[in-house]
């Protein structure tokens, strides 16, 4: 849902059977929302270890650099989510353990 607003959701090409391109994202959204995203993205692949972890698994299974930053772009909005939802503070080792926050 954000990432479509955002403008960084994959997008498939596909038409039949004849038709299948290479797909790419979206681009719908804000330019700049977009621009910011992809400079927090590389931040985050240095410091935000979960993050870091994601891209280098990426890397790792053949995708390109662009799909592991747009994966770590998505990360970074879940994470967002996440903490705003919850009202808890970041914490690293939730985001790590792929658990969910909890709200009490």
């Amino acid at each position: 849902a954000v990432g479509s607003y955002i403008g960084i959701s994959p997008r498939v090409y596909e038409s039949g059977k004849s038709v299948k391109k290479k797909g790419r994202i979206q681009k719908k959204g804000s330019a700049y929302i977009r621009k910011i995203l992809y400079m927090a993205a590389m931040l985050a692949m240095r410091y935000n270890k979960a993050c870091k972890a994601l891209y280098e698994r990426m890397i790792q299974r053949g995708k390109s650099k662009m799909q592991a930053l747009i994966a770590v772009a998505h990360k970074l909005i879940r994470q967002v989510y996440g903490v705003l939802k919850s009202g808890i503070p970041y914490n690293e080792e939730i985001a790590m353990n792929g658990k969910k926050y909890l709200t009490n």
